[in-house]
C-alpha cells in the first residue's frame, strides 16, 4: 500500500477542544492561554483569558506542539513512563529545540480512533495545566 487515509482536525473540532479547556479553567478560577494545533504542530485556534499572563502565550503553543509532534503528553515522563532527570529533560529539550520539546506538563495529544490528530495545551493554571489539557483533549476522543 502506497498511501493511507488520515483523519484531520478541523477548526470546528479544535474550537470544541479549546472551549472545553477554557470552561474548565474558568471553573477552577484560573487565567490561562489555550493553544490547539494540528498533528504537525501548526496552530489552528488560540485563546487567552483577559487576565492571563503574556508569558502563557508562547508556553501554551510550545506545549501543544510538543504533545502533537511526540504523540505524548508534555512533561518530564517518557513514553515508557520513566521520570526524566532534570539534566536529561534539559538535554532532550535542547537537542530537539525549545519549540519542539517541553518538559512542563500541560500539553496533551488529541486522539480520534487511536490516531493523533493534534495537540492541546494550557498555560497559566499551574499544576492544573495537564489535567485541563487532558480533559479538553478527551472531548473528541472516540
Amino acid at each position: 500500500m502506497d498511501t493511507v487515509s488520515v483523519l484531520k482536525l478541523t477548526k470546528q473540532g479544535a474550537s470544541k477542544v479549546m472551549e472545553a479547556a477554557l470552561e474548565m479553567a474558568e471553573a477552577k478560577g484560573r487565567n490561562v492561554s489555550v493553544a490547539v494545533v494540528d498533528d504537525a504542530g501548526h496552530l489552528i485556534v488560540f485563546a487567552r483569558t483577559d487576565k492571563a499572563g503574556l508569558n502563557t502565550i508562547p508556553i501554551s503553543l510550545a506545549k501543544a506542539r510538543c504533545a502533537a509532534r511526540t504523540r505524548h503528553p508534555s512533561g518530564k515522563k517518557s513514553k515508557a513512563g520513566n521520570e526524566r532527570t532534570d539534566h536529561h529533560a534539559l538535554a532532550i529539550t535542547l537537542a530537539a529545540g525549545t519549540d519542539n520539546m517541553v518538559t512542563m506538563e500541560g500539553g496533551h495529544p488529541i486522539k480520534v480512533k487511536d490516531q493523533v490528530v493534534g495537540g492541546v495545551a494550557v498555560s497559566g493554571a499551574g499544576h492544573s495545566d495537564g489535567e485541563i489539557a487532558k480533559a479538553a483533549a478527551a472531548v473528541l476522543e472516540v
